[in-house]
């Protein structure tokens, strides 16, 4: 009978120390589990206060999202090739900004360089209250800061060369083409000021659309005042 009680006492003390071993085990486990998350947190801190994380160089997808905006957005209102109806008689092209700027520019009021104002347009009377009418609806406050392209009398309300474009295009379209509507001569004229002032009007765009991307990539504007 002592005999096993001895046997008893060593099975219990031997299963005490496999507990404590067990304990022990787990203890130094949990420990570094923590320390382990500890490091991760740590890591994370410091990917906050850096702006990237280990391994990366720097944060793209702002950037990313912003370009691919930007880039919907241009495509979405920049005009490409040659214009319908008029395009080819006059010889201008969306895709060449500068040239077709000064061939539109031979039909505005205003005298000057390059044979502006050569091929100056007289209206009838009935196509001059249209002229001012669409005209006093678009102006050039990207350049000059006119508001509009004339003065309620329908005189040039700025000399810039941009103006003088959109006005000798609305005048050339009144005179050849009275048919089209007051609202698609003035679509034409803001395909040209979209081509003119790219920054600007991608950002007036953008706004209307309730989205907030920078355009300071984009050129304030194409060609000489």
């Amino acid at each position: 009978m002592k005999e096993n009680n001895e046997i008893n006492s060593l099975s219990t003390k031997e299963n005490k120390s496999n507990i404590a071993k067990i304990n022990l085990f787990l203890i130094i486990a949990i420990f570094g589990v923590l320390l382990f998350n500890q490091f991760q947190l740590s890591g994370v801190n410091k990917a906050d206060i850096t702006g990237a994380t280990i391994g990366t160089s720097s944060p793209t997808s702002a950037s990313s999202s912003d370009t691919i905006n930007l880039e919907a957005a241009l495509k979405e209102i920049t005009p490409r090739g040659i214009p319908d109806v008029y395009g080819g008689e006059l010889g201008v092209s969306y895709d060449d900004v500068v040239k077709s700027m000064s061939i539109l520019n031979q039909y505005d009021d205003l005298d000057g360089p390059e044979g502006r104002g050569s091929k100056k347009i007289v209206l009838s009377s009935e196509m001059q209250q249209r002229y001012n009418k669409v005209t006093s609806m678009i102006g050039c406050e990207f350049c000059c800061g006119a508001q509009t392209l004339t003065t309620k009398s329908g005189e040039p309300a700025c000399g810039c060369a941009h103006s003088g474009a959109m006005r000798g295009l609305a005048k050339y379209l009144l005179q050849k083409y009275p048919e089209i509507s007051d609202e698609q001569i003035l679509n034409e004229l803001v395909k040209w000021k979209t081509l003119f002032f790219p920054k600007d009007m991608a950002q007036k765009y953008l706004a209307s659309k309730g989205v907030k991307v920078s355009t300071t990539s984009l050129p304030s504007q194409v060609g000489g005042c």
